[in-house]
């Protein structure tokens, strides 16, 4: 993609790392726009069918590069530059119809742990170390923070995480359900990719659309989801995918879905 940023394709998935390794990883203005431009490209890019995001180096990402930041600006200057991170970087990310895995890889700190909040599954390495320590530099949690964490750990977990900000190992995040596996550091890449080839492997319609409900089912009535799903099987059973699904278990043999 650029200088800070890669985006390898194969077999299905897109593997984004963040590459600024000499500042861990940390969140400049143009690996901003990296970000916010590969997310576009990704979901624009049939042949991407799962995402893996992580970093190159000893951490996943540092959170937001702090010789960038700009104490004591004006608030309304300062919002529009939070609502554009927001809005270009976090948003997509997470809104992306295709599964996201990311593999912290070592240090996930503020803003990067925020990255990997909103992926939808989380790998970590054994030595992986988590924190929002936004609230140690007189800030408030962003990056879609305080809405991903209450969400995973419920509301007073999430209180006590960001009045702390203490620091959380791989072990402890998993427990507190922030992350879903822990493997050994030299086993990561490899167990992310192929689980993130399983899920390319499967139909890209119907996984896109479980995606989009199971992130609004928060929000919803029984009735409304009862509703959505019903629009949404309708979609899915149209597709020739489902068709493809159906003879593959009658000719007992792997699928080969195409995403129509």
């Amino acid at each position: 993609m650029g200088e800070v940023l890669t985006l390898d394709v194969a077999d299905g998935v897109g593997t984004v790392t963040l590459n600024r390794p000499e500042a861990m990883n940390a969140l400049n203005f143009a690996l901003k726009a990296e970000l916010a431009g590969c997310w576009r490209e990704i979901a624009e890019r049939d042949d991407v069918r799962a995402v893996v995001l992580t970093g190159a180096g000893r951490a996943f990402c540092a959170g937001g590069d702090i010789s960038q930041w700009e104490p004591g600006a004006a608030p309304v200057a300062s919002r529009k530059r939070w609502l554009k991170l927001l809005g270009d970087v976090v948003v997509p990310l997470a809104r992306l119809e295709k599964p996201v895995i990311a593999a912290v890889n070592g240090h996930a700190h503020g803003a990067g742990f925020s990255l990997a909040l909103a992926a939808d599954v989380i790998y970590a390495a054994e030595s992986a170390v988590f924190s929002l320590a936004f609230t140690k530099l007189g800030l408030v949690p962003d990056s879609g923070a305080l809405y991903f964490l209450p969400r995973i750990v419920g509301l007073n977990r999430a209180k006590e995480l960001v009045f702390s900000a203490r620091r959380l190992s791989a072990t402890e995040a998993a427990d507190l359900g922030l992350v879903n596996h822990v493997v050994p550091d030299a086993d990561l890449q490899k167990t992310v990719r192929e689980f993130a080839l399983s899920l390319a492997a499967g139909a890209p319609v119907a996984l896109g659309m479980a995606k989009r409900l199971l992130d609004q089912s928060s929000t919803l009535s029984l009735d409304d989801m009862v509703e959505f799903e019903a629009y949404a099987q309708s979609v899915a059973i149209a597709t020739a995918d489902h068709a493809e699904g159906v003879a593959a278990f009658r000719e007992k043999r792997a699928p080969r879905y195409t995403g129509t």
